[in-house]
């Protein structure tokens, strides 16, 4: 009986090192978890760039203007063919894909002392109600790229009458858990006169300032 016993119970050194390996498995779950968090702007940086790049090789394969819409009201990003340059009834998405939480995009962040660098201007670029059809009154960032592949405004109206050729940063950032504090903090730029694309890390010195920028 004492035999059988002991079989089917657990001495107390069993179970002290199963609650080990179940703490050891929930902090790695944890680290991982708030790693995740963490770097989610490195991919929503990328998912960006490679919005700008497909709109950019399109204009110029196709000889059309495409459209890339950062919609903050419905927290997407939509590539846009606008097939007639004078006609927005011919406006067809290409691409649509949603923005990523946790992330704030294009806010300066606070703790920038230098900002980004190009090889031409590249403004912050501010969210605005939009006057197109398929994103009426939402809020959003516009980057066109033309048939030569430069980067163009929005314009004065909804056709892009009086749009004039402009470079754009798009800072993407997460903040410290619980804070509004940015940890880790991306630029992407594009540049006015060919489209190009880059993205640049920030690197924070002692003080956590954001002053010295890097591909």
């Amino acid at each position: 009986m004492k035999n059988l016993s002991r079989q089917k119970g657990f001495s107390l050194i069993e179970l002290i090192l199963a609650l080990i390996i179940v703490s050891i498995i929930a902090g790695f779950a944890i680290i991982s978890v708030a790693s995740a968090r963490k770097y989610v702007a490195d991919t929503q940086a990328f998912e960006i760039v490679d919005i700008l790049d497909q709109a950019r090789q399109s204009a110029l394969n196709q000889r059309r203007t495409f459209r890339v819409e950062i919609n903050k009201t419905k927290n997407q990003i939509t590539l846009i063919n606008e097939d007639k340059f004078d006609d927005v009834s011919d406006d067809k998405i290409v691409k649509s894909l949603p923005l990523r939480n946790n992330v704030v995009i294009n806010q300066v962040p606070g703790n920038i002392t230098e900002a980004p660098t190009a090889s031409s201007s590249i403004p912050v670029l501010n969210y605005a109600a939009s006057s197109y059809p398929l994103s009426k009154n939402e809020e959003k960032i516009t980057l066109r790229f033309a048939r030569n592949g430069r980067v163009l405004d929005t314009g004065t109206d909804h056709v892009g009458t009086g749009s004039t050729v402009r470079g754009a940063t798009i800072y993407v950032y997460t903040n410290k858990e619980k804070t509004n504090t940015p940890e880790i903090i991306r630029a992407v730029t594009v540049t006015h006169t060919s489209g190009n694309t880059s993205i640049l890390k920030c690197s924070f010195d002692t003080t956590g300032k954001c002053g010295n920028w890097v591909r």
